[in-house]
C-alpha cells in the first residue's frame, strides 16, 4: 500500500473485491504543517549560535575542546580543570553564642545620623521609713544615660577572576555567611569585654576559684552565682539567668553532670542529645575564647573566665546598621574584591547582674580574641 499512501486520494480494495476510496489530503496537510514548524525551529536555533554548539559544549565556553579532548584520553592522564561547589571546609571559628539574643538591643540609631549614643535608664531605689510629721528625702540621679560610641569590625578578601570563574554561583553565597558569623563574633568579642573591663567589685558577685583546684568548672557554681544575684537584690526567674561558657569548661560540665546517675536519670536528655541546654533554670551558651589575666593572687596567667547574667538587663547593643558586604572589581589585577564591616555600639548596663566565674583551671588558648 505504499503507493496508495503517496497520494491524496487512495483506492483501496479489500479480499472480499469491495472498492474503497481513501481521502489522504487532511493528514498529509499535517504533517507538512508539522515539518516546516520544525525546519523553522530549527533555523532560529541555528541563529542563536551560528557555530552549531551543543548546549554543554556552548557553557564550556573556550575549555570545551581541552575537557573533551581530556575526556577522550581520560585514561592517560587526570582531568586539569572542573567545576564544582563550594564546600563549608576549615571552619575552625564557628563556635559563637549569638549574645543579641541575650541583650537588651536599641534601634535608636539604626539609619540615624552620628556615631554617638545615649541610652537612658531609670534606677531602682526603695521608699523610707519617716516619723510621724517628718518630711522625706529626695532621690537624685534618678534618671540618668549611659553614653557609648559605635565601633567598627571588618576584613575583606580579594578573589580572582579565575576562582570565580571555576566555581559555582554558589561562591559568593558561601563568602556571605561566613562573613555574617564574623560579624556575629565580633559583637559577642565586644560584649564580653564590657564585663571583663569591670572592677571585681562592680559585679554582683566574683567566684574565684584558688589555683589548686585544677577544673575547668564545676556544676556547683551555678547554684552560687544565683545566690550572688538575689544577694544584690535581683529577682531571679527560670530562664532569666545565662551562663556564657567557653568550650572546654562547656565540656567539663556536660562530663559532671553525665557521670553523675541521679542528674542522668532525671535528665534524660543530656545523656540522649549529648548536650547541656540548661541547668537549674539557667540558659546555657557556649561562646567563643573568653581568657584573660587573673586579678586575683598568682595574676599573670591566663585562666578560663564564665559569665551568669540576666538577658536582658546587663547589656546594650546598639546597631547602627546590618552587616554590610560591598563588592569592587579590580580590572587590571583581574580581582573581585569583597569587603565585609559591621557597625555598631556596646554598653555595659548594670555590672550587678553579673557574677563574674573565676576558674581554676589555666587556659588552652594562647590568643584572645578581645581587642
Amino acid at each position: 500500500m505504499t503507493q496508495p499512501e503517496a497520494q491524496a486520494v487512495a483506492t483501496v480494495k479489500t479480499e472480499d473485491g469491495m472498492t474503497i476510496e481513501v481521502d489522504n489530503t487532511a493528514i498529509i496537510e499535517r504533517f507538512e504543517k508539522k515539518l516546516k514548524d520544525l525546519e523553522e525551529r530549527l533555523s532560529q536555533e541555528k541563529k542563536k549560535d551560528p557555530q552549531g554548539k551543543g548546549v554543554v559544549e556552548a557553557r564550556l565556553g573556550g575549555n570545551s575542546e581541552k575537557l573533551i579532548e581530556q575526556l577522550k584520553h581520560v585514561e592517560r592522564g587526570d582531568i586539569k580543570e572542573q567545576w564544582t561547589i563550594v564546600i563549608p571546609n576549615y571552619t575552625e571559628k564557628e563556635v559563637a553564642g549569638h549574645l543579641r539574643d541575650y541583650v537588651f538591643v536599641s534601634d535608636v540609631i539604626k539609619g540615624a545620623v552620628g556615631d554617638i549614643v545615649e541610652i537612658p535608664y531609670v534606677k531602682d531605689f526603695d521608699f523610707e521609713f519617716v516619723a510621724a510629721g517628718a518630711g522625706f528625702t529626695g532621690k537624685t540621679s534618678l534618671i540618668s544615660t549611659l553614653t557609648t560610641t559605635l565601633k567598627e569590625a571588618g576584613t575583606y578578601y580579594d578573589c580572582s577572576y579565575a576562582d570565580i570563574e571555576k566555581i559555582d554561583q554558589n561562591l559568593l553565597d558561601e563568602l556571605n555567611r561566613t562573613f555574617a558569623h564574623a560579624a556575629v563574633r565580633a559583637e559577642d568579642a565586644y560584649l564580653m569585654d564590657e564585663f571583663w573591663q569591670c572592677t571585681t567589685n562592680s559585679f554582683a558577685g566574683t567566684i574565684n576559684m584558688p589555683h589548686t583546684i585544677d577544673t575547668y568548672f564545676e556544676s556547683e557554681w551555678i547554684p552560687d552565682a544565683i545566690g550572688k544575684l538575689l544577694s544584690k537584690g535581683k529577682e531571679v526567674h527560670p530562664g532569666d539567668l545565662v551562663l556564657w561558657i567557653t568550650p572546654e569548661p562547656y565540656a567539663a560540665l556536660l562530663a559532671e553532670l553525665a557521670a553523675s546517675q541521679a542528674i542522668a536519670y532525671a535528665r534524660g536528655d543530656i545523656i540522649t542529645k549529648g548536650m547541656v541546654e540548661d541547668y537549674l533554670g539557667v540558659r546555657i551558651v557556649v561562646g567563643g575564647l573568653a581568657t584573660h589575666d587573673r586579678l586575683n593572687a598568682g595574676g599573670g596567667s591566663s585562666y578560663e573566665v564564665a559569665y551568669v547574667f540576666r538577658a536582658k538587663r546587663a547589656l546594650c547593643l546598639a546597631p547602627k546598621r546590618d552587616i554590610l558586604i560591598e563588592t569592587d572589581r579590580i580590572i587590571k589585577t583581574r580581582k573581585l574584591t569583597i569587603t565585609g564591616s559591621h557597625t555598631f555600639g556596646v554598653e555595659l548596663l548594670d555590672a550587678r547582674e553579673c557574677v563574674r566565674i573565676m576558674t581554676g583551671k589555666k587556659a588552652a588558648h594562647t590568643t584572645d580574641i578581645y581587642p
